[in-house]
């Protein structure tokens, strides 16, 4: 071993003059090499080859999973500091909402966002970025700022969702987000809704039994759909309560999806925001977070005389 067959001065430096070197992979993938190295001239044999990749091999899980417990940790501090650290005290309208993240799965990128335009209407967002870790709560991160920006020029969901879908696929081109963007009236006598990919809200209205809202759902942002976004108009009763939430909330290993929905539409009810928000919790959840799950439930009551911020 000489200057001619060495790239790390170091060894030539140290006197190292024989070294071996195995991959270290998980999964099949390459995160580093092991190398040792010897004082004097040595042969290294198939035996010893063989000990220094199991060794090799051993570090490489543990370097994995203090890796991805840091991943975990670092997006989920991200997404903290991304959601809302308080709801707006709006008069007329019950605002409650629940983050859980994943225990198990990691970190995804559901989001939940509200508040008031300089028109006084509410905005309203649930969203969730498709993937896990850092990348995706980043990504989500970005939606969350983009919309607010777009609501601030936009007063049709539609228009503001399409031009999210727009900056999704010019700069994160290979990710995905489903979101529902809703702004109410200042009376909260009527929604005006634009649902791209996401799952439809549950609304609980005082004589009748609770329901998915009938709106037509667009294609996700990010999938380049040439069709027109829709804003819907939905009557708001007094009253009435509305369950906006993510997939977490009503998929679950062994049940369908229609089951969780149908679940869910049992347990959304006419009642106080906070009260039916636990509820929905209690009875969807219980201890078992297997995924990231963002829920925001809205509860009219009489009209109001504007916001409280």
């Amino acid at each position: 071993m000489d200057d001619t067959n060495v790239v790390n001065p170091i060894l030539l430096q140290k006197g190292v003059r024989s070294v071996l070197g195995v991959p270290m992979l998980v999964s099949g993938e390459l995160i580093g090499v092991m190398h040792v190295g010897t004082l004097t001239p040595r042969w290294f044999f198939d035996d010893d080859v063989e000990l220094l990749q199991l060794v090799a091999d051993r570090i490489a899980l543990a370097i994995q999973a203090h890796l991805s417990a840091l991943d975990r940790a670092a997006a989920a501090a991200l997404k903290r500091s991304l959601l809302p650290s308080r709801l707006p005290r709006v008069p007329g309208v019950e605002i409650a909402a629940r983050y859980l993240p994943g225990e198990q799965s990691g970190v995804g990128g559901d989001w939940y966002d509200v508040f008031v335009l300089p028109s006084g209407w509410l905005g309203v967002v649930v969203g969730d970025v498709v993937g896990r870790g850092v990348r995706a709560a980043v990504v989500m991160g970005r939606l969350r700022s983009a919309l607010r920006a777009y609501a601030l020029d936009y007063d049709d969901p539609a228009d503001v969702l399409e031009r999210l879908d727009r900056k999704v696929q010019h700069f994160e081109t290979d990710m995905m987000a489903t979101v529902l963007y809703a702004i109410f009236e200042p009376t909260f006598e009527r929604m005006h809704v634009s649902v791209a990919g996401h799952l439809m809200p549950v609304m609980a209205a005082p004589g009748r039994p609770a329901a998915l809202l009938d709106v037509p759902v667009d294609a996700p942002v990010g999938v380049g759909s040439r069709l027109k976004r829709r804003t819907t108009l939905v009557e708001m009763p007094v009253n009435a309560v509305l369950c906006f939430y993510t997939d977490g909330l009503v998929e679950r290993p062994g049940r369908s999806l229609d089951e969780g929905i149908d679940r869910l539409r049992r347990a959304v009810k006419v009642g106080p925001a906070e009260t039916v928000c636990a509820a929905v919790i209690s009875q969807l959840i219980g201890s078992d977070s297997n995924d990231d799950v963002a829920l925001l439930m809205l509860r009219r009551q009489m009209d109001s005389a504007g916001p409280d911020l």
